[in-house]
């Protein structure tokens, strides 16, 4: 089922952290360690950030959706409308939403899916090609009317330099991670916020803020997908008055599918697989999923961020030039000593297999 998610996964692990050190500090006390003054400020700090926090998660909707006060949103009456459903991620989400009963999922994949459900319509269709795209969407639109729930998922990866990428792997890639987002966005966005009600999810990436050798397109596009979806938020609430009409970015990590499961834990590895998960976790896509559905659930807009790096990497970009230059020379010296210096080729290697 449908978890609830934090808006931010730092809030909770800062609270978790402060309940532990009250407890240890009320816990010396019992023991007879003389700190009243100390004592007496941690406690009020301590109450003054916990009050900041259920305030926060009142705000953002938690607490409301935990004691009631807050609508779920009627699944029954819900159409979605996915692309690249048929594995990964997107595979995840399907069943998570299934769970939720839907009135119908629709799938929108160049391959075949083998979830076989009553609910579940599944469409082929070559996102990149722009007419195909179009007739299916006006094919959706006529036959189940604009859909309220549209989850841009479909991604490709160009594991290459910009001097080995062809012209054909550019427009591959531009296509199906970004440009396939306008022209879906297009075709229901009118009707979204002629009823002022919907919500448009799309799957980013942390390379969407930050970069990496061998990876410029999908880092390009990526960030692209990012202001869009600035740009798509500023239209909702200033150009079409439509608040209804909500929106979630997603920024995973590397992501345990098919194509990256295997790319971390490189037989050069020199530290242990749980010293290499806590270094560099990576994202369970079941997991993940319960976290977009429980945003839907709780219609709003946000960000999902995972794992807890992600959320670092909104002010990276932002540090001084000589602090970008050491931290890029700490993260190749960990990279590499982790064993993932040679990641590109493992992803190489698993297009190829595909």
């Amino acid at each position: 089922m449908a978890e609830i998610p934090s808006r931010d996964g730092l809030n909770d692990f800062i609270l978790y952290s402060q309940m532990v050190i009250y407890a240890i500090c009320i816990a010396l006390k019992f023991l007879g360690f003389q700190f009243n003054a100390l004592f007496a400020a941690l406690i009020a700090v301590g109450a003054a950030l916990f009050y900041r926090q259920v305030k926060s998660a009142y705000v953002n909707g938690s607490l409301k959706y935990i004691t009631g006060a807050q609508d779920q949103l009627r699944w029954q009456k819900q159409v979605v409308f996915i692309t690249g459903g048929s594995n990964g991620l997107g595979k995840a989400t399907i069943k998570d939403l299934l769970l939720m009963r839907p009135k119908r999922i629709i799938n929108v994949d160049i391959a075949d899916n083998d979830i076989t459900h009553d609910t579940v319509v599944n469409l082929k269709c070559d996102i990149t090609n722009s007419e195909q795209l179009q007739g299916v969407c006006k094919r959706v639109i006529d036959e189940h009317g604009t859909p309220d729930i549209v989850i841009l998922n479909a991604g490709a990866f160009d594991a290459k330099s910009l001097t080995e990428s062809t012209i054909e792997d550019f427009n591959n890639t531009v296509n199906v991670n970004f440009t396939s987002h306008l022209w879906i966005l297009n075709a229901f966005l009118p009707g979204m916020t002629a009823r002022n009600s919907g919500h448009v999810v799309s799957i980013a990436s942390i390379l969407g803020e930050l970069h990496a050798a061998q990876a410029a397109t999908y880092c390009a596009t990526k960030a692209a997908v990012v202001s869009l979806f600035q740009c798509l938020r500023a239209d909702l609430k200033h150009l079409h008055n439509a608040p209804g009409v909500k929106t979630t970015l997603v920024f995973p990590g590397l992501i345990e599918t098919r194509l990256f499961g295997s790319v971390k834990h490189s037989k050069s590895a020199r530290l242990p697989k749980w010293l290499v998960d806590f270094v560099l976790p990576s994202v369970n896509p079941t997991k993940l999923a319960q976290r977009i559905v429980g945003d839907l659930n709780m219609r709003r807009t946000g960000d999902i961020r995972s794992p807890y790096f992600v959320h670092l990497a909104s002010w990276y970009n932002h540090l001084p030039p000589f602090v970008l230059d050491l931290l890029e020379y700490v993260g190749i010296f960990i990279i590499g000593f982790v064993g993932v210096h040679d990641y590109i080729d493992h992803v190489k290697v698993a297009i190829k297999k595909q």
